[in-house]
């Protein structure tokens, strides 16, 4: 099992920054944008078990040497990955949430949408299944993984203080977890692996009707 070469700062994900001092101009920015694009391709076709520095460059049309000025470890250029891809899933659903106005049962509608979208992309699927994987032996990859599912819980939590006032802290806290559980293990059945086979017709519309009778007040 790897060691921990490193800790950050609880609550905080990896740095999705290169190499301090590259990327300074518009062009490095560029190119580091290439370099990740292409090293999710690699992960999502190949996994993480065929990802390396010469087979990204290739893929971003850049030397090794090149490719190195910015990340010059295999390690360096899955953080960058890491980070950039949960901020910007993160991101996504605050603003979808955020879109759905002061009502609470809109904005967790919105949510949801969101959360669909997302399961709808085989990629994003197939990223999730690779990180999911690598958590197991990558700290820094569990240590992100954590923070980010921190995040995604806080957002549903806030949620349920405004859908049911009632609950207490704890209470909304766990099932916040239970729902984020939920939710990320149906992305197996929903997303372009190989369990979708597995999945029955029409579950989007039974998770919504589900969702709501869980969530939402019901008349007396």
């Amino acid at each position: 099992m790897p060691r921990r070469t490193s800790r950050k700062t609880p609550g905080t994900l990896p740095s999705a920054s290169p190499r301090e001092g590259t990327a300074v101009h518009a062009k490095g920015t560029e190119r580091v944008g290439s370099i990740l694009d292409a090293a999710m391709d690699v992960l999502v076709q190949d996994g993480y078990a065929g990802l390396s520095l010469r087979g990204v460059a290739q893929r971003a049309g850049l030397s090794l040497g090149n490719l190195q000025y910015y990340f010059p470890t295999k390690q360096d250029v899955v953080r960058a990955l890491l980070a950039r891809y949960l901020e910007q899933a993160l991101l996504r659903v605050r603003e979808r949430v955020e879109g759905g106005g002061r009502e609470p049962v809109q904005r967790l509608r919105q949510a949801l949408d969101a959360i669909l979208e997302d399961q709808d992309s085989p990629r994003a699927c197939q990223l999730f299944a690779e990180l999911w994987a690598l958590a197991a032996r990558d700290a820094m990859v569990a240590d992100a993984l954590a923070v980010f599912y921190a995040g995604y819980r806080a957002g549903v939590v806030e949620l349920l203080r405004e859908l049911s006032p009632d609950l207490t802290p704890a209470r909304r806290e766990r099932r916040a977890a239970l729902l984020v559980a939920f939710l990320e293990g149906l992305s197996l059945f929903r997303g372009g692996g190989n369990l979708r086979a597995a999945s029955v017709p029409g579950l989007e519309q039974e998770l919504r009707g589900l969702l709501e009778q869980m969530l939402l007040p019901q008349p007396a």
